[in-house]
């Protein structure tokens, strides 16, 4: 019978002998001249240290949560969106040209959403949020869903002070019980405004 690991996760692949797949980050080029330097690519997938060997011209880098987020972006000049790297926003610390960027973060309002942000300013010291704010979340009160289970921490050490307060208020269910906000329920033009004023 196979067996779990120590961390609870079945090794499949060690139990299996076969090689464990890489990691791999999605990303979307939203300008024109960045994906002609790519031939003409606008969705790549590959290895963090092959995409570090791009050193792309990129002024802005946006973060999100989740595939259909990313998606629907437009073009942007000198812009790529990240999605779906959950914990593992922090491998962007790898690739060079993200680190010369303006890096902005847009993950789901909840006690984990806070938790990836703060975790990721560990390699990403310059990293900002969008749309994780007190205001947004009471904005979209008829889009709330629980979150099961919060995250465990009482605090968390990198958000800024409106962050950790955010963090706080989601902690002590100032708002409701284990309140969440998914990031695809708000509307595209609103959050739009907000990532591209």
């Amino acid at each position: 019978a196979l067996k779990a690991d120590a961390g609870g996760d079945l090794d499949f692949y060690r139990l299996c002998g076969l090689k464990q797949p890489p990691y791999i980050v999605r990303l979307f080029l939203l300008d024109e001249e960045l994906r002609q330097r790519v031939g003409g690519l606008r969705d790549i997938s590959a290895r963090p240290e092959e995409l570090a060997t791009l050193d792309l011209p990129v002024s802005r880098v946006y973060i999100v949560e989740n595939l259909q987020t990313g998606l629907a972006f437009d073009d942007c000049p000198g812009s790529v969106v990240f999605m779906g790297l959950g914990y593992g926003v922090g491998t962007l610390a790898r690739l060079p040209w993200v680190m010369r960027a303006r890096c902005t973060y847009w993950g789901d309002l909840d006690t984990h959403g806070l938790a990836i942000l703060s975790r990721a300013r560990l390699q990403l010291p310059h990293l900002e949020s969008a749309l994780m704010d007190q205001h947004t979340l009471l904005h979209h009160r008829d889009l709330w869903v629980p979150e099961n289970p919060q995250y465990g921490a009482a605090e968390l050490p990198l958000l800024t002070p409106a962050e950790q307060s955010l963090y706080s208020g989601l902690k002590r269910q100032r708002w409701g019980v284990n309140v969440r906000l998914e990031q695809e329920r708000i509307a595209w033009s609103y959050a739009w405004d907000v990532l591209v004023p």
